[in-house]
C-alpha cells in the first residue's frame, strides 16, 4: 500500500501530491439544471400538512460548486508533536522528492499539505477558488471548458468533468510557521502562524457523495408536532358513543346466551391515516425537497363487558349489523352477525360496557439526494424521542349502560316427525 501510494504521487506530481482532498459537488460547467423530477404524487406544500400520501423529488443539481460535507480538520491548526507545541515547527507536512523542473521552487524536496478551497461559477464559465485560511484565492482556478471524458483520478480539473467528483489543490509549503499556544497551560489550544504556500491547480481526486442534510432540519417537521399536531389531526373526528343490540338506549336490557352486539357511533380512523408535508432545504447548494410523512395507526380495541370479561377487537366498528342475529331452532343456536358480540353467561342488575383504543402518530422524512431515497424516523413526542400517542376511552364517550341482564326465556321446539 505504502509503495501505491508513493507511485500515485509520483505520476501526480504534476498536479502536486494529492493529499486529503476537498469534497466539492459540480454544476456541469454552468448548464441549465432541469427542474426537480417528481418520482410519486407529491406536490410541494410549503410546510403544510395535507392528507394523503406524498412522493418524494429529485434533488436541483447546483450550477456552481461549493465546499459541501464534513471539512476535514485545517493542518494549521493541528498542534505539533510534544508536551507544549510552543514553538515548534508546524504545519505537518508530507515530503516528497521532485525532480528538475517541477514545480517546486527550485526542485528537489517538496514539503506539501492539503487545503480544502470552495469553487464557485464565475461569468467565464469556469470556477474561482477561495480559502482564506491558507490565503488561496486564484480567479479562473477551474477554467472553462474541457474533455467531460477526463474523469480518471488525477486529471486536471475543468468545467467539463468536475460534475459530481471531489476537488482536491495541494499547498506546497514555501515558509514552515511556528506554533503559537492559546494558553501558557494545557489545553494549549493556538494554531499555526507564519507558514505560507504556493498552491498546485486543482484536480479530480474523487466521487463526491450525495449531499446528505443536517440532522437538525431532518428531525424538524415545518409543522407543529407533539400534542398541537394530534390536536389538528383530530379536530375533524367524531368520537360518538356505543350503541348495543339488543335495544337502543344506555340502559335497555339484553339477556344471557344471545349475542350482545356493540359498535360505536364514531368516525375514528379503522385503517392507517395518511398526512404529508413537502418542503425544501440546501445542502452544499443542492435544493433538497424533504417529504415528512405523517400517519395516524389505529391500534386494538379493548372492550370491557361489565361482568369481569374482556376482549379484543382489531380496530372499532362504526356501525351496526346489516342482519339481526337471529336463532336457528334446528340447531337452537344464536347465528352471530356481529362484527363484535358477547355472550352473557348470567343475569345480573347491570353491565356497563366501555371500549378503550389507543392510536399512534408516526412521522418520517424521505429525500432523495438523486442516487437513492432515504427515510428515517422523526420523533413526535420530543419528551420521549418517539412516536405520539392519543387514547380514546369511557371518559370520551366509549360506554354504555348499566345494562340489565335478563334471562331469556324458553321456547318449546320439538323436531317435526320423520315421513312415514
Amino acid at each position: 500500500m505504502r509503495r501505491a501510494a508513493r507511485s500515485f504521487a509520483a505520476v501526480a506530481i504534476l498536479a502536486l501530491l494529492p493529499g486529503v482532498t476537498v469534497l466539492a459537488a459540480g454544476g456541469g460547467g454552468g448548464d441549465t439544471q432541469p427542474g426537480p423530477s417528481s418520482q410519486g404524487s407529491g406536490a410541494v406544500t410549503h410546510g403544510r400538512l395535507v392528507a394523503g400520501a406524498g412522493g418524494t423529488y429529485l434533488p436541483i443539481v447546483p450550477t456552481g460548486i461549493v465546499s459541501t460535507g464534513s471539512e476535514p480538520r485545517n493542518p494549521l491548526e493541528i498542534p505539533p508533536a510534544g508536551v507544549n507545541p510552543q514553538g515548534l515547527t508546524c504545519p505537518q507536512v508530507h515530503r516528497f522528492h521532485s525532480g528538475p523542473g517541477s514545480p517546486s521552487p527550485g526542485g528537489g524536496i517538496v514539503a506539501a499539505v492539503s487545503i480544502h478551497p470552495a469553487f464557485v461559477l464565475n461569468a467565464q464559465g469556469g470556477y474561482d477558488g477561495l480559502d482564506p485560511r491558507f490565503a488561496y484565492a486564484v480567479k479562473g482556478a477551474i477554467p472553462p471548458g474541457g474533455d467531460p471524458t477526463a474523469t480518471a483520478m488525477g486529471s486536471p480539473a475543468t468545467a467539463a468533468n468536475v460534475g459530481g467528483h471531489l476537488i482536491a489543490v495541494t499547498a506546497i509549503v514555501l515558509n514552515l510557521g511556528i506554533w503559537q499556544d492559546a494558553r501558557p497551560v494545557a489545553p494549549f489550544g493556538g494554531s499555526c502562524q507564519g507558514a505560507s504556500f504556493t498552491f498546485s491547480p486543482p484536480f479530480l481526486a474523487g466521487v463526491a457523495p450525495p449531499p446528505v442534510p443536517p440532522a437538525s432540519v431532518l428531525n424538524t417537521p415545518p409543522f407543529p408536532i407533539g400534542a398541537d399536531l394530534v390536536t389538528g389531526l383530530t379536530r375533524s373526528w367524531t368520537i360518538g358513543d356505543i350503541a348495543m343490540l339488543p335495544g337502543g338506549s344506555s340502559s335497555s336490557r339484553t339477556y344471557v346466551h344471545i349475542p350482545t352486539c356493540v359498535w360505536t357511533e364514531s368516525t375514528v380512523p379503522v385503517a392507517p391515516e395518511p398526512y404529508h408535508a413537502l418542503s425544501t432545504t440546501v445542502v452544499g447548494g443542492y435544493t433538497v425537497f424533504l417529504l415528512y410523512d405523517v400517519t395516524v395507526i389505529p391500534g386494538p380495541v379493548a372492550w370491557n363487558w361489565g361482568d369481569g370479561t374482556s376482549t379484543t377487537a382489531p380496530g372499532p366498528v362504526e356501525q351496526g349489523p346489516a342482519l339481526l342475529p337471529s336463532y336457528d331452532p334446528a340447531t337452537q343456536r344464536w347465528r352471530d352477525s356481529c362484527a363484535v358480540s358477547h355472550d352473557y353467561a348470567q343475569v345480573s342488575t347491570g353491565a356497563t360496557v366501555s371500549a378503550t383504543e389507543t392510536f399512534t402518530v408516526a412521522i418520517t422524512v424521505s429525500w432523495s439526494d438523486g442516487v437513492a431515497t432515504h427515510t428515517q424516523p422523526v420523533a413526535c413526542d420530543t419528551s420521549t424521542g418517539n412516536t405520539c400517542q392519543l387514547t380514546i376511552g369511557p371518559a370520551d364517550g366509549w360506554q354504555s349502560g348499566p345494562h340489565p341482564v335478563d334471562q331469556i326465556e324458553p321456547v318449546p321446539f320439538q323436531a317435526p316427525s320423520p315421513t312415514p
